[in-house]
């Protein structure tokens, strides 16, 4: 791969060919067979296995790695700590009642099982995961599991601070999240001051600068202009979620994909309303119900209304009661196409555009 500016030496840390990061997506939009596409086209792909049982995480790993005929599979958790409640339960589901009423929501709905994130991390390594991701915390509960793996651990930072103190902790490798970016914001503890909201062209290079670990640009990364300018900017490579949920193999909601592809550049907010954590969502009528809440339940406690609600609006394909993660650049690509076309898309103009600027 020598001369070829998409394979940059944290390519060579993760057995890639490609500098081309799949951000994963929980809930939804991550797959086994989305992974595995990307990671066969020479880049990284990263599931998301928050949610799920112990069981299905190497259920998923497993088809992903067989998938991707020998391709390096990543996987992702995330590690926030919880968050209380910022309300009464009774008032909350006074809050919500019309709206599950219009969607036929059962609030005492019994919530999926799931298993902890260690737990998570254990079976998907005993399944042959190549890398571990971390997410909404420091990375230091999970180092331990990574070195016995001897796997890469991967964190994610929102700020310079937090990304000497992932490095600090034992991360091999920094994925630095500007504002534009969609999920959840990666802040290691929203409660503790002002949410960093620094913008992916600012935090790159500085994160680049601060760090004696490898890089990855996150944030309104959407085409080859984005993965050009995350290199120019200090960047090994560039981690993209949003671009992706446009994947055919991505189990992103039709409705979901019809919206990322009118999206405006104003049409997203950061709120903490849904989840209980920062997230970047579509505005629509069903944010704006959680924004006006009286409150919320923490984290992971939100969960017990948000999931219900996002369940049932996605069976009833419902734009305007959904509610929508989603980065910045939504919008800015409209067609749904296989995860390989994209990856090479995104390559290919990269590269026409780093040689034009050489």
């Amino acid at each position: 791969m020598a001369g070829d500016p998409l394979h940059t030496p944290l390519c060579d840390l993760l057995g890639i060919r490609l500098a081309i990061f799949l951000a994963p997506m929980a809930n939804g939009p991550s797959t086994p067979a989305l992974a595995a596409c990307v990671s066969h086209s020479g880049g990284l792909g990263c599931l998301g296995i928050s949610g799920l049982t112990a069981e299905e995480a190497g259920r998923q790993v497993r088809e992903a790695r067989e998938l991707a005929r020998g391709a390096p599979i990543a996987v992702n958790v995330q590690i926030g700590p919880t968050r209380g409640a910022h309300v009464d339960r009774e008032e909350l589901d006074q809050h919500f009642r019309s709206l599950r009423d219009e969607l036929g929501v059962d609030p005492d709905a019994a919530r999926p099982a799931s298993d902890p994130p260690r737990a998570l991390l254990e079976a998907a390594l005993a399944a042959g995961a190549a890398a571990v991701s971390v997410a909404l915390g420091d990375p230091a509960e999970v180092v331990d599991l990574a070195r016995a793996a001897g796997v890469p651990l991967i964190a994610s930072a929102s700020s310079v601070a937090e990304a000497l103190q992932a490095v600090e902790s034992g991360a091999d490798m920094i994925v630095a999240q500007g504002a534009e970016g969609g999920g959840h914001r990666t802040t290691f503890d929203v409660d503790a001051g002002p949410l960093p909201l620094v913008g992916t062209m600012v935090l790159v290079p500085r994160v680049a600068d601060a760090v004696d670990v490898p890089v990855a640009a996150a944030g309104g990364i959407m085409d080859g202009r984005g993965v050009a300018a995350a290199l120019a900017l200090g960047a090994q490579g560039a981690w993209i979620g949003t671009r992706f949920m446009q994947a055919a193999e991505a189990g992103t909601a039709p409705v979901h994909q019809q919206a990322l592809a009118r999206l405006a550049d104003t049409d997203t907010l950061v709120t903490d309303s849904v989840t209980g954590r920062p997230a970047r969502w579509i505005r629509n009528r069903a944010v704006e119900t959680f924004e006006t809440a009286p409150g919320h339940l923490g984290w992971p406690g939100q969960g017990a209304v948000a999931g219900p609600i996002r369940a049932a609006a996605t069976k009833a394909g419902d734009p305007d009661l959904l509610p929508m993660l989603a980065g910045q650049g939504g919008g800015m690509v409209s067609e749904v196409k296989p995860a390989a076309a994209i990856v090479e898309e995104l390559a290919d103009d990269a590269r026409r555009i780093l040689a034009r600027l050489s």
